[in-house]
């Protein structure tokens, strides 16, 4: 198989879309109080709530880790409801404590939203990579894309339960299509604003224990796919982590297209078809994830997610470390790859003709040839800088 290529259909990047909503996050708080002996009692906890600054904190006996003797948590939580806590409160009962508190709000937690009149945002640098090859008996072609993108996310709280969300994103691709006996290699690069969309999203749970946020938005590619979006993101919170479980679908228009690779020279052109002609696409993610604080200033996120994107299924794993030095900046760090796909094994269409390109060409069958994929592979790399303002 010598094939001379030049050309790429837009549509590949729908498995990418799930990740275009913003990050989110919940309040992390320490309080650390010394007795007259000088021990240290250092309480955690989890809640959004904490923003507003007279609010009283809420403690149960399982969030206390104590490195010496204290029995005063009974009367310190009754009074919980009468005195704001503020740097260096005194509490008096038959002893003296000493208390001080640092306010901590981790904006990579991916459960993250902004309050009334605050804004968030998450510029992410990104580079992916997939890979997969395609054979019959005549040949192989070993198929590669590589992608640079900067993608932006700003949301702003319409009340302390709402945010609203917008997104754009820009990227630079080059796609590789390189015959397996030959050598040849066939190079298609395209560049520019390609994504850009629009949304809500609302904080439906936010307890001691428990944290919940539902989404909805819509995302438009270039090339005329537009998307339909809904994530449900629901968690428990242990001490300083979160453990919790997601699930996202989408609805993709497709105005009745083919989607694909698709590659042209001067004379020729090829297309490997992944989806037939369909108004409608419809695809799901399911996952679970922990988020936890490593540090005062430092946390990590794993998450295993199972993908359903039409014509195959995926698994992949993520982690990223996040470093926060104060309540307005950070930065996460993340890396991603797939360690299943359904795509290898499977056989789809090849169709092949020459220039003009026209409907009757493309759906003759002396010019569909059916290939094999195999070694399927894509992986992902990130920095992602956060703001709250």
């Amino acid at each position: 198989m010598n094939m001379k290529f030049l050309g790429f259909m837009a549509v590949l990047s729908v498995v990418g879309m799930a990740n275009a909503a913003t990050s989110r996050s919940s309040m992390y708080q320490s309080i650390n109080m010394q007795n007259a002996e000088g021990d240290t009692i250092r309480i955690n906890r989890s809640s959004s709530e904490s923003y507003h600054d007279d609010y009283a904190p809420r403690y149960t006996q399982h969030r206390v880790s104590r490195a010496g003797a204290y029995d005063g948590i009974e009367t310190y939580r009754s009074q919980r409801a009468e005195q704001p806590m503020v740097a260096k409160d005194t509490y008096v009962k038959g002893k003296t404590y000493k208390k001080t508190m640092k306010r901590k709000y981790f904006i990579a937690n991916p459960f993250y939203q902004p309050l009334q009149g605050q804004f968030g945002s998450v510029t992410t640098g990104e580079y992916l990579e997939g890979k997969y090859r395609f054979e019959n008996d005549t040949g192989a072609v070993d198929r590669k894309l590589g992608e640079w993108s900067i993608k932006e996310d700003l949301s702003f709280g319409l009340t302390d339960r709402i945010a609203l969300q917008g997104m754009a994103k820009y990227n630079k691709d080059k796609l590789t299509w390189k015959d397996v006996d030959t050598g040849g290699t066939d190079v298609y690069k395209n560049k520019g604003l390609n994504v850009y969309g629009l949304g809500l999203q609302g904080r439906i749970v936010d307890t001691n224990d428990w944290i919940a946020t539902v989404s909805g938005y819509y995302e438009h590619q270039k090339h005329g796919v537009d998307y339909f979006i809904a994530d449900l993101k629901a968690g428990y919170k242990v001490a300083t982590s979160t453990i919790y479980g997601l699930l996202r679908g989408w609805a993709v228009n497709m105005e009745g297209d083919y989607y694909g690779d698709y590659m042209a020279d001067d004379t020729t052109w090829a297309m490997l078809v992944y989806g037939e002609s369909k108004d409608t696409l419809w695809m799901g993610e399911a996952g679970l994830g922990v988020w936890t604080v490593l540090a005062e200033d430092w946390t990590l996120n794993l998450e295993g997610l199972y993908g359903a994107y039409d014509w195959h299924n995926q698994f992949s794993i993520k982690g990223a470390f996040g470093w926060q030095p104060n309540d307005y900046f950070a930065l996460n760090l993340y890396a991603k790859t797939s360690l299943y796909d359904s795509a290898d094994g499977k056989v789809k269409d090849l169709h092949m003709g020459n220039l003009p390109i026209t409907a009757a060409d493309f759906m003759d069958p002396s010019q569909i040839f059916p290939v094999k994929l195999s070694k399927n592979r894509e992986w992902s790399v990130g920095l992602q800088v956060m703001f709250q303002f």
